[in-house]
């Protein structure tokens, strides 16, 4: 399976706004002046400012008008022609749903980065609205073999295998136990009951650390709910998913560090589940 690295949105543009000059005679100009508190040229009506996105890209023509194609952080628009072009083929055409258009809103070009696409080629293969899982089972915390999750078709016997050309979004959720105090999260620990956090132990902050594929990969911030996402794209194989506990400068596991890992789910085991959608 094929794993990619995480990128870096592009950073937001600089918007640069220009105004029409008004010629005026001196004491129309002193007039106004006094008039308006220097605001500008009685008369003058200035296009709306454009207001700040909430999104990392547009949704609507409307979003890219007065200024607003500038100020968008998931796309480099050079201009509002192509901006609105841009929406048009991409939100228009392929007729998104706001739901689902909402569920990416600020994260679409992460996870667009994530798997080394182009971010309209993302958007166009989730914006018909989220399916049901292809997947929805658990990866054990005490075994460093990992576990392949299993396919909810085939009521879960077998191991569950992508497919080429489909992009599949793995959410991992909940905390385990690594000994009677620590926590961990498929990122973080925490010897406080989630007081604080840290970004793994101290000694490494690889391990404890939720691998996919036997390589670690970046899940993003902590969050208080533990439930993180990954995007990976399908190649023919199973998803494998475990804990790493070991020396993660060789990536080796030592099964002798698992012994005191424990899950507050099956026993011993931590639910995930995965979406597949396919490319366009």
């Amino acid at each position: 399976m094929r794993l990619v690295r995480d990128q870096q949105a592009p950073a937001r543009r600089r918007r640069s706004l220009t105004r029409r000059g008004t010629t005026l005679s001196a004491i129309g100009l002193m007039l106004g002046a006094l008039a308006l508190g220097l605001a500008g040229p009685a008369g003058a009506a200035p296009a709306p400012p454009a207001a700040a996105a909430t999104s990392a890209f547009p949704t609507t023509t409307a979003d890219c008008r007065h200024g607003g194609w500038a100020e968008y952080t998931g796309i480099d628009f050079r201009n509002q022609g192509q901006c609105i072009s841009w929406v048009q083929h991409t939100i228009v055409h392929e007729d998104c749903l706001p739901g689902a258009l909402a569920d990416f809103a600020e994260t679409g070009p992460t996870y667009a980065a994530q798997l080394g696409i182009p971010l309209g080629e993302f958007l166009a293969a989730v914006c018909h609205g989220q399916d049901f899982p292809v997947s929805n089972a658990w990866y054990v915390v005490d075994d460093p073999a990992g576990t392949d999750l299993l396919s909810l078709a085939s009521g879960n016997t077998t191991a569950f295998v992508t497919q080429p050309d489909h992009i599949y979004w793995i959410q991992v959720q909940g905390a385990w136990f690594n000994g009677t105090v620590r926590q961990a999260d498929a990122s973080y620990i925490s010897d406080d009951g989630w007081t604080t956090w840290a970004d793994g132990p101290a000694f490494n902050s690889l391990n404890l650390e939720t691998q996919v594929d036997d390589q670690f990969v970046d899940w993003g911030p902590y969050t208080a709910t533990h439930h993180y996402s990954y995007w990976i794209m399908g190649d023919g194989t199973p998803i494998n998913l475990r804990v790493f506990d070991g020396e993660p400068t060789t990536g080796t596991p030592n099964p002798t560090w698992y012994e005191d890992n424990g899950g507050p789910v099956a026993g011993h085991a931590m639910p995930a589940i995965v979406f597949e959608y396919a490319l366009p």
